[in-house]
């Protein structure tokens, strides 16, 4: 494994971390993860990661996150995580490209991709914009 990694939940878990967020690892063994999460060094099961080798630069859609802690009602059925700076922000429609309110980032969004989706379909399906 490289030594500079990134990692993020792969399952819907409440261990403390942000869902869809992409962390900078520590240490990555056989059975462990060790991961930077705000300022501390924190170790986790190494199989509830996804690990990627070079920092991603897309927007992760979190379709529906079960047991999320302090979330907006609003975004019950989804938002949208920014791979620079882990910020949650919702989309309004279906945006290839979002700015982060956080960093002023603009990043593709991965809407293809499977994050947390039970049935193993796309996120297009699980997420639903919401109507202003």
């Amino acid at each position: 494994m490289p030594t500079a990694c990134w990692a993020r939940l792969r399952e819907d878990v409440d261990c403390g971390i942000r869902r869809g967020a992409w962390y900078d690892t520590v240490s990555v063994g056989q059975f462990e993860i060790s991961l930077a999460v705000h300022g501390q060094e924190r170790t986790f099961s190494r199989d509830t990661f996804d690990i990627v080798a070079t920092q991603p630069t897309r927007w992760t859609i979190v379709a529906h996150a079960s047991n999320a802690a302090v979330i907006p009602a609003r975004w019950a059925r989804g938002y949208a995580v920014c791979p620079q700076c882990s910020m949650r922000q919702l989309p309004m429609g279906r945006p290839q490209i979002l700015r982060c309110d956080g960093c002023n980032g603009l990043y593709e969004v991965a809407w293809e991709e499977t994050y947390f989706d039970p049935d193993g379909g796309s996120n297009s399906g699980g997420y639903k914009a919401p109507r202003f």
